[in-house]
């Protein structure tokens, strides 16, 4: 009978055809949500559902989601680091491992949600410290890199287990000797490497809690229905424990069925970690019922509308089958099989299942925290047609979130195979040798003589491919053309509307009428108007041809659209997007039997960037940062990014050790 680390290994050095299969499934998921965004990429937003009133959808719902799950899966593994537990060995990386995958595929979510992408870079060079999205930033990139660096740290020992087992090919050898740093299991090298572990599992819990908070603020420091509550910090740290809990049983779940982890992850694992999920289960529960009641006991303003919505309207099937299915029947399920001692048999399957449904509610909830919050209007100016504030997601945004979690599953899957899911020097009992056994035989992907055949019919097609084409009349070629590019800067006229009552809006007991009397001005705003003008080879003009005008980004050519060349030879194209600063504008034409194609670019600089419409007096919101506002975060992230210094010097030390070990050996 083999033993358990034998098994463990023999997991991650044989796959099975139901695996490559499943790869293959994740990986067209994702190639199809790769397509889906260089499609909106290409043609912008418009092939969204976003509009001006809903400008988020279920790209920042997946956003909160995965950086919830990935706050779940740390404060477990930390929690049970910190206080000891000694059944925590299992889960302990299979939770990591969640956290920095799921944080992997969050991030990228706000990036999807921009029309202009390529503004990302705006954040850094403009950011401002009073903003919350800088404080999302900070918290994010702080809290990504504190989870490489945790997921790193306890797997060193197993790399250096792993570097020695002839199972695997030379080069994943390679890389496990290189990733363990000399651990060569010395004394020395295992205080230093607790050290460490356990200065980041304390520092990770602060860490994953501030990250959800400031996500929280993002929605809370805005002043709209639903989210103005100064309870949404909290709210959202237990939703995310509540979300990354079950994750974490779905995952244990799906292990222990696929690679047959039973020796590992057994039932007293799903009873002690079910029951934390139902105390979590219990504390959201709370949150929810104080949320809703003190707003739906007011039904002040317009909480009315939201609540409204939610409860009774549009959005009160989802919102009643969020509740039922991802919080109360969970807890029915939960308080069942782990409170209840008659029952003669603990159920995996039970526990997995509620988890599943609590990870579905906790998404739907998500969308639920954010969409409907946005068709309800906030201003007289939105009471607009309902048509209008419609939210409905297109083929587009479901392609690219299922390609997120593809991409998650498919990180996952990989991240299993490639590493230990289970920690193998924390939970070995005995130290034992590992065997040495028949190196992994990889089958090529064509045979030789496949590769021969697709090789022969390339080249006979290659030979072919101009004697098709012998006896036709070679096209006389199209003359050549030439594009000359200028610009003015030109100011449209825009009507926006403005007070004319200077009157107060009562006159004593009565209303004033002309106090809400609104007339409209023109205000003139700069513009841009590119000029193309297409000529052939002697400088003549070409007339009524199809010119297509094009903005240089990060991420390639944002298409403006097509304008025909006149009499003269020239389009023109307005650019009326208020665009700041310098940019390059490029036009070009494809050709025809008359003329070859022709394209030329020209730098436009546009109108000077407005200064920011802040108050110059205030403790946090000014254009310029603050004492009381910097201060809080410069020593919170500081000592943060200290922490992950000192844990590269005892890193730096346990190397050097291991170094030492093996020279003298």
């Amino acid at each position: 009978m083999k033993n358990r680390e034998e098994q463990l290994v023999q997991q991650m050095t044989h796959s099975s055809a139901r695996y490559y299969a499943w790869l293959a499934l994740l990986g067209a998921a994702f190639l199809l949500g790769l397509v889906a965004y260089a499609i909106q990429v290409r043609k912008g937003l418009i092939v969204t559902g976003l509009r001006d009133q809903v400008s988020w959808g279920i790209y920042i719902s997946s956003f909160v989601f995965w950086v919830g799950v990935s706050k779940g899966g740390t404060m477990i593994s930390a929690i049970l680091r910190v206080t000891n537990a000694e059944w925590r060995s299992p889960m302990t990386r299979l939770s990591e491992a969640i956290t920095l995958l799921a944080l992997i595929t969050g991030a990228p979510m706000i990036i999807a949600d921009l029309g202009r992408p390529d503004r990302i870079w705006n954040l850094l060079r403009h950011g401002r410290i009073q903003s919350p999205l800088i404080w999302d930033f900070l918290s994010v990139m702080t809290y990504l890199t504190a989870c490489v660096i945790y997921f790193y740290l306890p797997l060193i020992p197993d790399l250096a287990i792993l570097a020695d087992d002839t199972r695997f090919p030379k080069w994943r050898r390679t890389i496990y000797r290189t990733l363990s740093l000399s651990w060569r299991n010395t004394p020395e090298q295992h205080q230093l490497l607790e050290r460490a572990i356990h200065a980041m599992a304390i520092i990770v819990i602060p860490l994953a809690i501030s990250v959800h908070t400031v996500v929280s603020w993002i929605f809370a420091m805005t002043l709209r229905p639903g989210w103005n509550s100064t309870i949404y910090g909290p709210y959202f740290v237990v939703g995310a424990i509540y979300s990354g809990g079950a994750a974490v049983l779905v995952a244990m779940w799906a292990l222990r069925r696929a690679m047959h982890l039973e020796d590992y992850i057994q039932a007293v694992h799903f009873r002690k970690l079910g029951k934390l999920l139902l105390a979590s289960t219990l504390v959201y529960l709370y949150f929810n019922i104080n949320e809703y009641l003190t707003v739906g006991y007011k039904l002040e303003g317009f909480e009315r509308d939201l609540v409204e919505s939610l409860f009774i309207g549009r959005y009160a099937k989802m919102f009643w089958s969020v509740q039922l299915l991802g919080v109360i029947i969970p807890i029915a399920i939960l308080m069942i099989f782990l409170l209840v001692k008659r029952l003669k048999r603990f159920s995996v399957g039970a526990v997995g299942i509620s988890s599943l449904f609590i990870v579905i509610g906790a998404w739907v909830k998500r969308f639920l925290i954010v969409v409907p919050t946005l068709e309800t209007p906030f201003l007289p100016a939105q009471r607009i047609p309902a048509e209008w504030t419609h939210y409905s997601p297109t083929w587009i945004e479901w392609a690219i979130v299922a390609g997120a979690l593809a991409g998650f599953l498919l990180g996952y899957s990989l991240v299993a195979k490639f590493f230990p899911i289970v920690s193998i020097w924390e939970t070995r009992e005995h130290e034992q040798a590992v065997e040495a056994s028949r190196e992994l035989r990889q089958k090529p992907t064509l045979s030789p003589a496949r590769t021969i055949a697709i090789t022969l019919v390339g080249l006979l097609v290659l030979l072919c491919a101009p004697s098709a084409s012998a006896g036709t009349k070679p096209k006389e070629p199209p003359k050549s053309a030439s594009v000359t590019l200028s610009y003015q800067v030109v100011e449209q006229k825009q009507e926006t509307p403005v007070a004319t009552g200077t009157a107060p809006g009562t006159i004593g007991t009565l209303e004033n009428p002309f106090a809400n009397r609104r007339s409209h001005e023109e205000v003139a705003i700069p513009a841009v108007l590119v000029l193309a003008k297409l000529t052939d080879a002697s400088g003549a003009p070409l007339a009524f041809k199809p010119m297509s005008f094009s903005v240089r980004t990060y991420f390639g050519a944002l298409s403006l659209g097509n304008r025909p060349t006149g009499a003269d030879g020239v389009a023109k194209m307005k650019i009326t997007d208020h665009r700041f600063g310098a940019y390059a504008v490029s036009a070009s034409f494809s050709g025809d039997d008359i003329a070859a194609g022709a394209s030329n670019s020209l730098e436009v600089t546009a109108a000077p960037r407005p200064a920011p419409a802040l108050p110059e007096q205030g403790m946090l919101i000014t254009p310029y940062p603050t004492f009381w506002i910097t201060l809080p975060f410069a020593l919170f992230f500081g000592s943060m990014w200290g922490v992950f210094v000192y844990i590269a010097f005892l890193v730096r030390r346990v190397h050097k050790i291991g170094i030492m070990k093996g020279s003298a050996g």
